[in-house]
């Protein structure tokens, strides 16, 4: 399992968890009609209560949140956060996608720099033509270097910073929804944050990537 350094420090690893509890947390994954959604303008679904995961989904998180990030990735001194501040079941419905932004840099409450997003594919059947691809560019943000396909059980970790421009292309209309467990891990930290939220590039982007 190298650490892939360009076009930012990430990490790819398939089959991370039982194939049985990634496809239980796809076969109970909310509907689109659930009512604790939380809903961005652009189409992205969202839910952070730790209370209401449904239980395959909640122990995915469980172990996510349990992740070796240093043994992993050479980040020491990382902590995860068991509240899930803008973590949790992201959904993304067909003809959705996120441009091309920065993650926000720190906890809205503490003094704690973001220092590790990792990243589960949870669809049991991921066709390729469905596009829906993480898509990591070089430091200005205006070339795609890489496009990781949202693949089932594959776990992907990157480390966010001013440089770590990344996306998820469209996912097409003929498309299932494409589903996503993500938790952060952070640093404690007295510098002053660059980004309270996402920051894209493009004029009049939606900000609602965490």
């Amino acid at each position: 399992m190298p650490i892939l350094e360009e076009p930012f420090l990430h990490m790819v690893i398939d089959d991370w968890a039982p194939a049985e509890l990634v496809r239980a947390a796809d076969a109970e994954w909310p509907e689109r009609t659930w009512p604790h959604w939380h809903r961005y303008e652009n189409g992205k679904l969202a839910t952070k209560d730790t209370l209401r995961y449904p239980p395959a989904c909640g122990e995915l998180i469980r172990r996510l949140l349990s992740l070796p990030i240093e043994e992993l990735t050479g980040i020491g001194d990382t902590f995860a956060d068991w509240n899930c501040h803008g973590a949790g079941l992201h959904m993304l419905p067909p003809g959705c996608q996120l441009g091309v932004h920065l993650d926000s840099d720190h906890h809205p409450l503490f003094d704690w720099q973001r220092g590790v997003n990792a990243i589960l594919f949870v669809n049991r059947s991921w066709d390729r033509s469905w596009g829906g691809e993480l898509e990591l560019y070089d430091a200005t943000g205006r070339q795609c270097l890489k496009r990781i396909e949202p693949q089932f059980n594959r776990l992907v970790l990157f480390a966010p910073s001013d440089v770590s421009f990344h996306a998820v292309a469209q996912v097409a209309s003929a498309a299932e929804v494409r589903k996503t467990l993500a938790v952060f891990y952070w640093q404690h930290s007295a510098k002053t944050g660059k980004r309270e939220r996402a920051q894209f590039i493009a004029a009049g982007a939606d900000d609602g990537c965490a």
